[in-house]
């Protein structure tokens, strides 16, 4: 499988553990109620090269390094509290 899109599709699920296969090339998750973390499997995606996770319900940091740095901040738009690179930095939690 090389291309996945499962746009506006009401999808809910938590993509935090979810592994992609290495051969992806297109990856359109958009419109959606993913929740979750941006999985780290995408890090390993070289031939991925059209990525689109907007309009979902994920937060927490990008993962970065590898094949991510190929995307930009559109890839990531619209979704509940995402941060990290290529978005703004991510606020760390004071501690006490």
């Amino acid at each position: 499988m090389t291309k996945i899109d499962l746009s506006w599709n009401e999808l809910e699920f938590d993509m935090t553990r979810v592994v992609f296969p290495r051969r992806l090339t297109k990856l359109d998750l958009s419109h959606n109620r993913i929740r979750g973390r941006v999985s780290k499997s995408l890090m390993d995606l070289n031939q991925l090269k059209d990525l689109n996770l907007t309009y979902n319900q994920l937060c927490g940091e990008i993962p970065t390094g590898r094949a991510m740095v190929s995307h930009g901040a559109e890839c990531y738009l619209h979704n509940k509290c995402l941060c990290g690179t290529p978005l703004p930095p991510c606020h760390k939690a004071s501690r006490s």
